[in-house]
């Protein structure tokens, strides 16, 4: 039997508005107190990761009050920056649109045409059109007009004014200058300073701007978003609430995306199964990290991301983590250290980070142990060599691997075949020495020489390297400890390397 009512996910991946919206209450005080309730409108600079809710919080705060923010003599333009291609016709657009909506509202007064005219006329050198577009919006506020341009898509302008600084001069001018003041909302990936640097120009439109990040939902937000799938009937079960957190957490397109398949799970059998909710939403949950991953790797920022999460550090500051806080990509743990938004994205970029050498010299030392562990292990018990390992040395070693097999088994649940069938992959290096010191005399002094002690003491450096940034120090290693780290890994390399030559 299927139930008839409207799926109140079914528009996910737009514009939110209306009763659609849900929560970011704070956000949305960020914007009333920075653009609607001062006399002067300031400039204000919405950013956050791609489908985050930039633009829909915008359209919430801003456009849905249109008709209050006209009896201010307030007069929001949407313009999204991506549909333009050339700096000139941008800025002519402004005009022009601005005309349009002047006179929607019965604002367009004779002088105000007179001077938009002049402006998109054709046979205008840059110089002499950018004054008359002054002009125009002087006429506007002698009018007692205030205009509020919203910029979605702002890192277009990356493209938009590719190593031009002329196009962020002008945009400061327009609004810098009481007598002509216009002012911007703009949405963005980036911050505009980032923006400004991607074009290799040098302004300072980034310094009339207040910043503002936007994040994840908070607790508040996830409540309503819970309030909404009950309301057509889907309990949220404790259950369901760990699903959810496991894979959306507080990401709102996330959350819809998953919400829109259970909602019509339940409207087709009156239940819901998460297990048959993932095959709907696979596809769309890894493109959206594969589109998340290309642009971090885009701004040269995955490799410190990944640093942060599996370690080794190599060149992460504080500075970088304080970023991906703002934008929500990690949160601390009770441990001081730190995990993705959610448990399936950790699981997505720990199948990336074995595929991308942090630091080449210490991925290729712990690939090297792993190979000779292996090796060591199968000529020592055969080819069931971590069964009969963990029976030789149940109390050393049973608690790590079945560490293993628990992530290895959340991958595979998360990823399937694309899971690594290897448990050894799972380790990290103070488990890969506790192999090797557990079977020392039978096997390993033999290659390594010197004496436990003195392994020891790479041991736990090289497991510190590893660890992910504790986020209450600025950085993880000192650059001597990077030097004595490199110098441990040659020192294991060389003798590993010796090994495998004497067994060939």
């Amino acid at each position: 039997m299927t139930i008839d009512f409207e799926n109140p996910f079914a528009d996910y991946g737009n514009i939110i508005r209306g009763e659609r919206f849900i929560g970011r209450q704070s956000d949305l005080r960020a914007i009333e107190n920075r653009i609607i309730r001062p006399r002067e409108v300031g400039n204000l600079a919405i950013i956050g990761e791609p489908r985050i809710g930039k633009s829909s919080l915008v359209y919430k705060a801003i456009m849905e009050r249109k008709d209050e923010l006209l009896t201010k003599r307030l007069l929001p333009i949407w313009i999204n920056l991506a549909t333009h291609d050339q700096a000139s016709n941008f800025f002519r657009s402004l005009v022009m649109v601005c005309r349009e909506k002047l006179a929607d509202v019965d604002w367009l007064s004779t002088p105000i045409q007179q001077i938009a005219e002049r402006v998109l006329q054709n046979d205008f050198a840059w110089f002499e059109g950018y004054m008359n577009i002054q002009r125009f919006f002087q006429q506007v506020r002698q009018a007692d007009i205030r205009v509020l341009f919203i910029f979605d898509e702002f890192d277009h302008a990356r493209k938009l004014f590719k190593n031009d600084s002329s196009g962020f001069q002008a945009l400061r001018e327009l609004s810098y200058q009481p007598e002509w003041r216009v002012n911007y909302i703009t949405t963005s990936r980036l911050t505009i300073r980032d923006i400004e640097l991607q074009t290799q120009a040098i302004s300072t439109f980034d310094g009339i701007f207040h910043k503002h990040h936007l994040g994840m939902f908070n607790e508040i937000d996830v409540q309503a978003y819970l309030a909404r799938l009950e309301s057509v009937g889907v309990l949220a079960t404790n259950n369901l609430k760990e699903q959810l957190a496991f894979y959306c957490n507080g990401h709102p397109y996330l959350l819809e995306m998953v919400g829109y398949e259970l909602v019509e799970m339940f409207r087709e059998s009156e239940q819901i199964d998460m297990g048959l909710i993932l095959p709907r939403v696979e596809a769309n949950l890894t493109a959206h990290y594969q589109r998340t991953v290309d642009l971090l790797s885009e701004d040269g920022k995955l490799n410190k991301l990944l640093q942060v999460l599996f370690g080794p550090v190599v060149d992460v500051k504080r500075t970088d983590v304080d970023e991906f806080l703002r934008y929500g990509f990690i949160k601390p743990t009770a441990q001081q250290n730190y995990v993705a938004f959610s448990g399936h994205f950790q699981a997505y970029l720990n199948l990336i980070g074995r595929e991308v050498d942090l630091w080449p010299i210490w991925s290729k030392t712990e690939k090297s142990l792993r190979s000779l562990i292996t090796m060591k292990m199968v000529a020592q018990y055969g080819e069931n060599w971590l069964i009969e390992l963990e029976k030789a040395h149940s109390k050393q070693l049973k608690p790590i691997f079945d560490k293993c097999r628990l992530a290895q088994q959340k991958e595979e649940n998360s990823f399937g075949s694309r899971a690594s069938r290897n448990l050894i992959d799972f380790t990290y290096p103070q488990d890969l020495f506790a192999v090797i010191f557990a079977e020392w005399k039978q096997v390993f002094q033999s290659i390594f020489g010197k004496d436990n002690n003195y392994w020891q003491q790479r041991a736990n450096l090289l497991a510190k390297i590893r660890n992910p940034l504790a986020h209450n120090r600025d950085e993880a290693l000192h650059e001597y400890e990077h030097r004595i780290a490199e110098g441990y890994c040659k020192e294991i390399l060389t003798l590993i390397e010796q090994a495998e030559r004497e067994n060939e």
